[in-house]
């Protein structure tokens, strides 16, 4: 049984304990919790303090020096790790150092890193180059949860294939009726001032769920029907409250500011496994075209009456919107969904090993 060490960017034994206990979908895992049914054993590499490890790290990163070197510690842990057949990386950030190690022949460890953001970007990209080819030479598979960010890692670089990243399709209960209103919540790059100005002007009753540091000023110009709930930013709404609120709404939104990398995905699967329609900002890297499919609609970055006339159409046409998220929630069982996902990362661990 070959014994694959886990290395993530959070605590995934945390994780896989709610799973556990029915309070988080499973596609928080990347596929961990299916493993043994294909004879792969998992050794999860979590966080252990290391103050000497940790404090070299925070030195380094003051230098701000153009090659990142991962977590330390975690990294540590893996070299010391006895009978390892495979690392595997759900998160790009952790495991440079291995990489670059694996890469000059140092490691015999096979090194596979899911990518979640484009490799490289920025000012003086041309600079860091060097540095991304000898990490990427050095991962035996660099897969993606976006075809689109996959192609481009694949074209400079290889090594890259896109992957069906997708929700728990057990964890979520779909709820009777059309629902009422919008609402939208989220973490990462979400243009929240946009969605509240646009459903003050169309008058469509609107629920949005943020960090204390997505807190805006201009959140107070929002009409009557726009309500805002503001979390602390170390605590987010608990799932079984967020699945409350998704499953009374008419549609979900994900409104962003930002559209050049996988921004949204997780609500987008969420609406999906919840049998809910979206209303989104479009966003290339996103495998799953919502228009096309008839599940949802794309408003363009930035086009704050594109959205108040997304919200109108879904306000205005309760039938047309429950059709729209019965389409998406076929699509989680027929294929879109985290089983799916897991069975094709221990198909890259098969051609790896």
């Amino acid at each position: 049984m070959p014994k694959v060490l886990v290395v993530n960017n959070y605590p995934l034994a945390g994780v896989w304990q709610e799973v556990k206990n029915g309070q988080t979908p499973d596609q928080y895992l990347f596929g961990i919790n299916y493993f043994h049914e294909r004879n792969h054993k998992v050794e999860l590499i979590d966080f252990q303090a290391d103050p000497f490890l940790d404090n070299i790290e925070a030195v380094y990163r003051r230098l701000r020096l153009p090659i990142p070197i991962g977590n330390l510690e975690q990294q540590a842990h893996v070299l010391s790790a006895k009978d390892a057949d495979l690392i595997y990386s759900p998160c790009q950030t952790q495991t440079h150092l291995l990489a670059y190690m694996r890469a000059l022949g140092l490691l015999k460890t096979p090194l596979v890193c899911l990518a979640h953001q484009p490799l490289n970007t920025g000012r003086l990209a041309y600079l860091r180059e060097p540095i991304t080819k000898l990490m990427v030479s050095g991962c035996d598979s660099l897969p993606s949860i976006s075809r689109l960010l996959s192609a481009g890692i694949d074209k400079r670089y290889g090594k890259s294939i896109g992957l069906t990243w997708g929700p728990d399709k057990d964890f979520y209960h779909l709820h009777e009726g059309k629902g009422n209103g919008i609402v939208s919540a989220g973490r990462t790059g979400r243009d929240f001032n946009i969605l509240g100005k646009a459903a003050s002007k169309a008058n469509v009753q609107t629920h949005i769920v943020c960090l204390q540091s997505s807190k805006q000023p201009s959140f107070s110009e929002f009409s009557n029907c726009v309500k805002v709930t503001i979390r602390p930013d170390s605590k987010f709404m608990p799932y079984s409250e967020l699945m409350q609120l998704y499953g009374q709404a008419r549609a979900l939104a994900i409104p962003l500011y930002s559209n050049n990398h996988t921004n949204g995905i997780s609500s987008l699967i969420d609406a999906l496994a919840m049998g809910k329609p979206v209303v989104m900002t479009r966003n290339p890297y996103m495998d799953i075209d919502i228009e096309s499919l008839g599940i949802g609609r794309w408003v363009e970055l930035g086009d704050e009456d594109g959205w108040v006339e997304a919200l109108t159409f879904f306000d205005k046409n309760p039938d047309a919107a429950a059709e729209m998220g019965k389409r998406g929630r076929d699509l989680v069982d027929s294929g879109i969904n985290s089983q799916t996902f897991a069975n094709q990362v221990m198909d890259i661990f098969d051609k790896v090993l």
